[in-house]
């Protein structure tokens, strides 16, 4: 770490936000890398799920994609009139066959986003597309954003053998409150691609998970969908005063990570054990550059990660 490049990074920062509504102190804070000791060590999903992000504002700025949407009429074809005259009148320097060709990119991903917007409606899991989806989850069925692995009474609803959903436990992971409500310990089926994105339901774009992952993960496929700011403190009985964070900090980063990164070395994988979102810095906030993934063995808050729900804002158990 370079304490002077960090250093006049935050001086930068701060003449930003004492100046939040100046272009010229953004552009300044603009012209900036973040170190890569801010990063953190997932520095590469907080930028992956960025780009990602500036990815859909950009092909949104070129063509208003509602009508398209709305209007079974309007086609690939009308798609990619409004994108290459774009390419035309801003690159006109550029070969026309090679001016074709980005237009083509572009107007295939924008059309990947039309397509899944008029095929909103989710089909329905038939019983015998959740036997299938069980029997490849042997010899442990388990959510695969989190590891959680599904007791008997998960099992026997999921398959229609039972009513009863699991039972809530005394405890939960304040970090991961799965079982504030019975339907969160519940199996669930979800795409992986959302529909919303275009995901169909198949077996291959279907897995089993948890309740509380299925809900918060949603339609959400970055970790921006969320709000830039913790959910709130809560008074941990052992840990004192804890910053709460937002739910999709910490599924975004098990779900993608899927192993446990204690720095002694592990070998447990999501596939295999339940991962945990701890903190890299001990005395830092679980902020996305601070959460890192631990195993049962390797998670430094095994002592103190289990509270009773009561103990948590009620707002949490989404």
């Amino acid at each position: 770490m370079q304490p002077q490049e960090v250093g006049e990074f935050f001086a930068e920062i701060k003449r930003a936000l004492d100046n939040n509504w100046s272009d010229e102190e953004l552009k300044s804070l603009a012209k900036y890398t973040v170190p890569d000791v801010i990063a953190g060590s997932h520095g590469w999903l907080l930028r992956g799920d960025l780009l990602t992000v500036w990815g859909r504002w950009f092909i949104e700025s070129l063509v208003d994609l509602a009508p398209f949407e709305l209007d079974p009429d309007l086609t690939i074809g009308h798609l990619h009139v409004p994108i290459l005259a774009y390419i035309n009148a801003v690159s006109p320097q550029v070969p026309l066959d090679e001016r074709k060709k980005y237009a083509r990119v572009l107007t295939r991903f924008a059309w990947q986003l039309v397509s899944a917007r008029r095929r909103k409606k989710r089909s329905a899991i038939s019983l015998a597309l959740r036997e299938e989806l069980w029997a490849l989850g042997q010899p442990m069925p388990r959510c695969y954003l989190c590891g959680f692995g599904f007791g008997d009474e998960a099992k026997d609803k999921f398959l229609g053998a039972s009513r009863t959903s699991p039972p809530t436990p005394l405890l939960v992971d304040f970090t991961r409150p799965r079982g504030v409500r019975s339907a969160q310990l519940c199996v669930e089926v979800d795409h992986v691609l959302p529909v919303a994105e275009g995901g169909e339901t198949s077996v291959e774009n279907l897995r089993l998970a948890c309740g509380w992952c299925n809900s918060v993960k949603n339609r959400y496929t970055n970790i921006y969908d969320a709000m830039p700011w913790s959910v709130g403190i809560f008074e941990h009985p052992a840990l004192g005063p804890i910053t709460q964070p937002q739910p999709l900090w910490v599924l975004r980063t098990v779900a993608t990570r899927r192993r446990c990164e204690a720095p002694e070395g592990c070998t447990s994988r999501i596939d295999e054990a339940e991962l945990f979102a701890g903190p890299r810095n001990q005395g830092g906030a679980l902020t996305p550059v601070n959460v890192a993934v631990y195993c049962e063995q390797h998670d430094p808050w095994r002592l103190d990660r289990w509270v009773g729900p009561k103990r948590l804002f009620s707002d949490v158990d989404a």
